[in-house]
């Protein structure tokens, strides 16, 4: 969240950023408490990382342009690959 909430100081207005993600959240990467999303919260209520990510970008003067499936392998060994699509999603600065 560090990252996202300073993400205006350096991005000029009118500069894009970009995220790919499969938002696979692990804990032995990414400590719970730094997750945005891929959790319940105290209703028991799905919290959509996607979802979540917007809120955040839209509250700091963002608006998405661009939006789209990426899919990609990755190779842990010679007979074992896993297949994976990521969700890209480009953020343009508005103030």
């Amino acid at each position: 969240m560090t990252f996202l909430g300073a993400l205006p100081n350096y991005l000029n207005i009118g500069g894009v950023v970009l995220f790919v993600s499969p938002y696979s959240w692990l804990e032995e990467y990414t400590p719970r408490e730094n997750w945005i999303g891929g959790y319940e919260n105290e209703d028991g209520a799905a919290i959509d990382s996607k979802q979540k990510l917007r809120e955040i970008m839209e509250g700091k003067g963002f608006v998405q342009v661009h939006d789209e499936a990426v899919p990609l392998v990755i190779r842990e060994h010679a007979r074992k690959y896993q297949y994976i699509i990521s969700d890209a999603t480009g953020w343009r600065r508005l103030k």
